[in-house]
């Protein structure tokens, strides 16, 4: 009997982007918070390394470099989309929406600083990522 792992929405929307063009490989970027300025972070984030421990995806790394979060930034921006001239004000009230949506744990490294504009420094990582054909259907 094959055994059918149970998977998060998240899991399920990369398994299905992966699928959908099997013969070419789906390029991903992520943040992770810089810990070791000198060293990237050798695991991937749990819902992808899921997937790869149960043989449902390949993942080939290809860089992994020091820069300021892209995902803090766009998220700023669209923030300040209605705003005519930002506050410090505002700053705080976005800066306490992404930390609450950042949780707890490893993420919380990733909080940007008080002062407007501090957006945090992370790794970005690009992947790409191939979905696995099982080999007993």
């Amino acid at each position: 009997m094959t055994h059918i792992p149970s998977l998060t929405h998240e899991q399920l929307e990369l398994l299905r982007l992966a699928k959908k063009d099997s013969v070419e490989e789906l390029q991903l970027f992520y943040e992770f918070p810089v810990v070791d300025d000198s060293e990237p972070p050798i695991a991937h984030p749990l819902f992808i390394q899921e997937l790869i421990d149960i043989h449902l995806i390949q993942v080939r790394e290809m860089e992994a470099s020091v820069l300021t979060s892209e995902f803090q930034q766009s998220s700023w921006i669209e923030y300040c989309e209605d705003l005519v001239y930002p506050t410090q004000v505002d700053w705080g009230r976005w800066r306490q929406g992404i930390i609450a949506q950042l949780g707890e744990g490893v993420e919380q490294l990733m909080s940007p600083g008080k002062g407007l504009g501090e957006f945090k420094k992370v790794w970005i990582r690009e992947i790409r990522v191939r979905a696995v054909q099982p080999s007993n259907l």
